[in-house]
């Protein structure tokens, strides 16, 4: 089983930091500014992040505590750059290059795997769209689903 104390400093803050940033970024995908998206799209990465506290998988439960006991050090607003998609697909990859060469395979897996739930839940908890007012909802942008599909990339290597 994979233990987070087996993780140098530096290496632990990646794997810590990665799953915020995962959240900016599919917060970012749809393109949208609206306070009211942000709101529900946070509350829907909270969510998850408080599923993962009781997530069966002990790796996972446990940068799930640690994110909580860490604190929101960093601020909350709306991330209104495209710089977010770009950050979070980098920090993704590096962390799972760093779990397939010193975790668990199952626990390197099940990490991934959260984080691509993280940004699924986030990128479909508002309906948007797609052509215009008269157009159909869709559950995820193309945006979204571009950004889901560069996600799972960067975390398969």
């Amino acid at each position: 089983m994979t233990q987070l104390s087996q993780f140098d400093d530096d290496e632990r803050d990646l794997l810590l930091d990665t799953p915020g940033v995962v959240l900016k970024g599919a917060i970012v995908a749809d393109g949208s500014t609206s306070p009211l998206v942000f709101l529900k799209e946070v509350t829907a990465g909270a969510r998850v992040f408080k599923q993962a506290q009781r997530h069966e998988n002990a790796f996972v439960k446990s940068v799930a505590l640690a994110l909580k006991h860490r604190g929101l050090d960093e601020d909350s607003e709306l991330p209104v750059t495209e710089e977010a998609m770009p950050q979070a697909l980098k920090l993704a990859r590096e962390a799972s290059a760093l779990l397939r060469e010193k975790a668990d395979p199952e626990d390197a897996a099940v990490y991934t795997g959260w984080l691509l739930h993280l940004a699924t839940e986030v990128a479909s908890a508002v309906k948007s769209r797609e052509g215009g007012l008269l157009s159909r909802k869709v559950a995820i942008s193309e945006g979204e689903r571009l950004f889901l599909e560069d996600l799972e990339r960067a975390l398969n290597g």
